[in-house]
């Protein structure tokens, strides 16, 4: 992107602690409370709705994957509206899935989901959450089919398990420097929902992926998914090789 062109990253001032801290009254204008299922020890979500039934399940991280917000204000990944959108038009089941307590969770969905994509929110809890290091995001919780499942993230420990199933990202941490993280993963979700291919099977062959092996934060290594956005050049689309389909 022509940093010319470039929109903010800084999308709220100071004042975002107060969404979720309880002194702003723009809390009682959101649009969706958050849908983890308590009540079942199984599942984090409720049964899929029809609408849904075939298409991809997307699992997004918050901090330090699409946003920054530790330090106050609110920075976000550039990008996202136009995500969100293609998510909407996609009919995508987007699930944002977030070690961040539930007002803070919501706050930061209400401000970077323009097009009210997000069809749940699962919030830190001790269903999932361990507090220790290592604590993983178990996909089969969900109650997806594994094969439609994605799940992007910036810290490989949770992924652990479903290293078919996700994509790695570089750490956010705001500012305003240039970054095509979300232009990237916009062209990769446009393509795998148009090509009819199983998670596993377009992660396999996408040209904007590597393979690497991932320190965890209790030590060991995982091999993985990462996102390369070196090889992102705007305009295209992801190019994957059928002929390593048979």
């Amino acid at each position: 992107m022509n940093s010319s062109e470039a929109p903010r990253q800084r999308i709220r001032g100071e004042s975002f602690k107060q969404e979720y801290q309880g002194g702003s009254r723009r809390r009682v204008n959101r649009r969706r409370d958050p849908s983890m299922n308590k009540s079942d020890n199984r599942f984090v979500i409720p049964d899929q709705s029809a609408k849904f039934e075939g298409k991809l399940v997307l699992v997004l991280d918050l901090d330090e994957t699409l946003v920054f917000a530790r330090s106050g204000p609110l920075f976000a990944r550039p990008g996202l509206d136009e995500f969100f959108k293609i998510c909407k038009e996609k009919t995508v089941e987007v699930i944002v899935w977030t070690a961040g307590l539930k007002a803070y969770a919501q706050a930061i969905v209400d401000n970077i989901d323009k097009e009210n994509a997000v069809a749940h929110c699962i919030y830190r809890h001790n269903k999932w959450f361990t507090g220790q290091p290592g604590y993983r995001k178990d996909l089969s919780a969900l109650n997806r089919p594994l094969d439609r499942v994605l799940i992007i993230e910036n810290t490989p420990d949770c992924i652990r398990g479903y290293q078919e199933n996700g994509i790695l990202v570089d750490d956010y941490e705001g500012g305003e420097r240039p970054d095509c993280t979300v232009y990237a993963l916009t062209n990769v979700i446009q393509d795998l929902c148009d090509s009819g291919m199983s998670v596993p099977n377009f992660l396999s062959n996408c040209n904007l992926l590597e393979r690497s092996q991932i320190q965890t934060d209790i030590g060991d290594f995982i091999n993985v998914y990462r996102l390369n956005v070196n090889l992102w050049e705007p305009g295209t689309h992801v190019r994957v090789n059928r002929d390593l389909l048979c």
